[in-house]
């Protein structure tokens, strides 16, 4: 019936939650336990017949709980065992973390320790720029002008290293000469096998970091007549300026103009910044080569193009002057000007017009970082 079915249900569950809490007490008398147990879970059920009671309880007693209970018994000590395990994996657990913590502190303290260190050498050595990697430098150094270089070796012993190495030497002899010349190599054995003989007594002209200036200052006669307004004794002196910044690709700038340098090369920064093509009122683009210690210039201005002929001199000391830059290749004497309107500078053509080069016409450079 559905009472009984209840009361089996509920005493079955009390012989579960007895035996295991009898389990170590051993199985001599579980028949009776389980039996009693049961009895007490079925008093509360509503039987219909009480004799039907009587014959449930007698077959219960001719059950055998001895498997039911070793079953549960097995079953506690497996639960035992886990729970030991547990407690023993994580006993060795936090014992790892906190070697492995211990560990952590200990790198960590040594790191700080080596990277304070590398900070003060840092700060000794120049800076904590100066313990950049070779491949680093060698990528940021590619953007300076080839003359500052030599300002760069000053900076550390490691940069000084860096700076005066042949490898370095021979990069820089590609940017210039590869590329000003427009040749396909560099005959290296013709200075000694050394490319820093080759930069240092082949003839280039200097690109980045300044430009080249030509002034021309004449005095000329004062025609007077009945409108000159000139007083007696004035002197009327006629100034200007050429000017020419060079790039490496290449790529020249050129100015005619009254203009000063004051004046004039904010103007030449704002054109490197516009880029190629860019339009100035006295500024024009144009391009160059140069073979040995010749160089050719072309720019094509709005009225005509010109082309100018100069050669490039060693060292501004033969000129007994001082300009205020020691280095090498400052100087370049103009030789030639030539003009055409069509552009057409060969001896043979008919438009080409040759100009007269006063004496003692040089092309100084001028140096400043904002170009």
């Amino acid at each position: 019936s559905e009472g009984t079915n209840g009361g089996v249900t509920a005493g079955a569950g009390a012989v579960q939650a007895r035996g295991r809490s009898d389990s170590d007490g051993g199985s001599a008398n579980s028949h009776d336990v389980a039996v009693n147990t049961l009895a007490s879970g079925l008093e509360g059920v509503s039987w219909d017949d009480d004799s039907h009671a009587d014959k449930e309880l007698e077959r219960l007693k001719e059950v055998d709980f001895s498997d039911k209970l070793a079953h549960f018994k097995k079953d506690d000590e497996e639960e035992d065992e886990d729970e030991h395990d547990e407690s023993s994996i994580s006993s060795t657990d936090r014992e790892t973390t906190k070697s492995t913590t211990n560990q952590s502190k200990k790198l960590t303290t040594a790191t700080i320790d080596t990277d304070l260190q590398t900070h003060l050498e840092a700060i000794q050595n120049g800076g904590l720029p100066c313990l950049l990697p070779d491949e680093i430098l060698h990528k940021t150094f590619a953007y300076l002008p080839i003359d500052d270089h030599a300002s760069l070796a000053l900076v550390s012993s490691h940069w000084s290293r860096f700076t005066r190495s042949e490898s370095l030497y021979k990069l820089l002899c590609q940017r210039i000469y590869l590329r000003q010349s427009k040749r396909k190599t560099l005959h290296v054995s013709r200075f000694q096998h050394s490319y820093r003989r080759m930069l240092e007594i082949r003839p280039r002209v200097r690109t980045g970091g300044g430009l080249y200036v030509l002034k021309y200052a004449e005095v000329r006669k004062i025609q007077r007549d009945m409108w000159t307004e000139i007083p007696v004794g004035a002197i009327l002196e006629s100034v200007y300026y050429r000017y020419l910044y060079f790039f490496e690709d290449g790529r020249v700038m050129y100015a005619l103009t009254h203009a000063s340098p004051v004046e004039m090369i904010p103007r030449f920064v704002k054109m490197v910044l516009k880029g190629y093509g860019s339009k100035d009122k006295w500024g024009v683009w144009g391009r160059y080569e140069i073979q040995k210690d010749e160089v050719r210039v072309w720019a094509a201005q709005a009225w005509q193009d010109v082309c100018f002929q100069l050669r490039v001199l060693p060292s501004n000391r033969i000129f007994h002057y001082d300009n205020g830059d020691r280095g090498v290749w400052t100087t370049m004497a103009l030789e030639k000007h030539m003009a055409s309107g069509t552009g057409d500078f060969r001896e043979h053509s008919t438009d080409l017009v040759h100009f007269e080069i006063p004496e003692n016409r040089y092309f100084r450079f001028l140096r400043d970082r904002r170009i």
